[in-house]
């Protein structure tokens, strides 16, 4: 086995829709015969990270790779698909998708993992005049993975919420308990509508807030 001490990033530079559904083995063959037609051995590239994530293996890697040159000993290579028409700067998400994101951070660990060696992660762009692979490898590698936006817990806060206003609303009513008996409707609906106001102004009912229980936004 040859002494590993690198790997380098790179992209295909096709199109997000190119040979859509097709399997990645089918794309990773018709590489090679891209590659074959230039007069190569075999196709340039160790591994493929396909759109959906599924890695696909290229030219053996105890096979030194046809990738970057000046820098393919102890490298090794792999090229993700798509980043058609992309910059050297661009994010990584302009051009690939979340299940490359995490497959290709998988491999890059496995590899590192079962060999030690390797102790850097570059992209082509860093040792040649490339924008491949259209997005800046060590920023890419060092930022973690955009975290999903945490649910509403709308039941929980609404709980806590009425529990507060039945406290406040309990501590005002009280007074009242001893009054209202005996009086005739009228002046209980008059009382009663009162007592609302008198919430209102005490800050138990907060009708702002109401308003948003009402819109949905809790």
């Amino acid at each position: 086995m040859r002494h590993l001490n690198s790997i380098f990033v790179h992209c295909t530079a096709t199109r997000a829709e190119w040979w859509a559904g097709r399997r990645s083995s089918e794309k990773a063959a018709e590489c090679k015969r891209w590659h074959l037609d230039r007069g190569w051995s075999d196709v340039g590239y160790n591994f493929f990270v396909d759109r959906d994530g599924t890695v696909t293996e290229g030219r053996p890697i105890e096979v030194t790779p046809a990738a970057q040159k000046g820098h393919n000993t102890g490298s090794v290579a792999i090229s993700l698909w798509g980043g058609h028409g992309g910059d050297q700067d661009d994010k990584f998400e302009e051009h690939f998708t979340p299940e490359q994101d995490r497959a290709l951070r998988k491999l890059i660990a496995q590899l590192r993992m079962e060999y030690p060696s390797i102790t850097k992660v570059r992209g082509h762009n860093e040792v040649s005049a490339k924008q491949c692979p259209c997005f800046q490898v060590t920023s890419w590698l060092n930022s973690a993975e955009t975290p999903k936006k945490p649910e509403r817990k709308r039941i929980a806060q609404t709980k806590t919420i009425q529990a507060s206003s039945v406290a406040k609303m309990a501590s005002v009513a009280t007074p009242l308990v001893g009054v209202v008996g005996g009086l005739p409707w009228q002046n209980l609906a008059i009382m009663a509508v009162l007592a609302v106001v008198a919430m209102v102004a005490l800050g138990v009912i907060d009708l702002e807030r109401l308003n948003k229980w009402n819109k949905g936004d809790r």
